[in-house]
């Protein structure tokens, strides 16, 4: 006769989650893993609805550490061939994927022990908080551009959260805009905005864009550097405003109010001409406040 086998002992977990005012939590992904040099995977559970302050998840009292991700589409990895943390290294995060309204988020509690979990996004968030034209001095003083729209160009389009150091590994919009590209993502919004049928004076869009970091911020040679593009036309031709963003972070906002002086380059990947592009800029936290705490016990 066989002698039976031992049974891990179960332990409940619970979930408190304080998502008031925060981004929409729409499932949550959670992975328990034991304690050791390899952190074996030792339960997974997904909850299709959160709703209320407080989940319950499940794993042997072996678990000491929990990694959750939350509105992650999860048709796109397949969990069943996680076996420990180091599993996670390649899972990715994909910007057509992504619904600025309810980001991918991701966070993992402190080696060894239960705590606080503090899940953030890979996004980083530019946002153009107004726009005008002041054309003056110029030939074409008073007169207003035309079909005015915004995008990113060289928006990292994948990432690994858990591989944060790695380099972008594919763009969207490489040089200039991909309508078919940029069409085929969820959300197209989250990198093409149409701001106005004719600019003037000052307006206020507060247009949001979104894509992952990029490190790159102009100084190394064969590194390209995200850009914000404003479009418009002027006397029947395409002008083109290229602006320059810093190394891009995850989890923060880039903000920036535009004044257009003179007309700009008529390609997209060209660097915008001098005096053509007045900015103020800040760098925020996203929102200005914290993303989702996650405490259990």
């Amino acid at each position: 006769m066989l002698p039976d086998e031992s049974v891990p002992a179960a332990r409940k977990t619970q979930i408190y989650i304080n998502a008031a005012g925060k981004a929409s939590l729409q499932g949550l992904d959670l992975l328990f893993f034991q304690d050791g040099p390899l952190y074996r995977l030792d339960a997974y559970q997904h909850l299709d609805r959160v709703s209320g302050t407080r989940v319950t998840g499940t794993s042997s009292a072996a678990a000491r550490k929990v990694v959750i991700l939350s509105n992650y589409p999860r048709d796109s990895y397949a969990w069943s061939g996680i076996r420990s943390l180091g599993s996670l290294t390649d899972l990715p995060f994909r910007l057509a994927d992504e619904n600025p309204d309810a980001p991918m988020l991701y966070g993992e509690s402190e080696a060894g022990k239960m705590g606080q979990v503090t899940l953030r996004p890979m996004l980083a968030q530019i946002t153009l908080r107004s726009i005008a034209c002041d054309f003056s001095g110029r030939a074409y003083a008073g007169e207003k551009l035309q079909d005015v729209r915004a995008y990113l160009t060289y928006a990292s389009e994948e990432c690994r959260p858990f591989a944060p150091e790695e380099p972008p590994a594919a763009w969207l919009n490489a040089g200039r805009l991909d309508e078919a590209g940029t069409a085929a993502l969820a959300h197209p919004e989250a990198v093409l905005r149409t701001l106005a049928a004719s600019l003037g004076g000052r307006i206020y869009p507060s247009a949001g864009f979104y894509c992952y970091p990029n490190p790159a911020d102009g100084t190394d040679f064969g590194s390209p550097v995200t850009r914000l593009v404003i479009e418009g036309k002027l006397r029947g031709t395409t002008y083109y405003y290229p602006i320059d963003l810093p190394g891009l972070e995850a989890d923060v906002q880039y903000r920036m109010d535009v004044t257009l002086t003179r007309t700009g380059t008529t390609d997209p990947d060209t660097p915008a001409v001098s005096g053509s592009i007045r900015l103020e800029s800040q760098v925020l936290d996203w929102d200005g406040r914290d993303w989702e705490d996650i405490h259990y016990r």
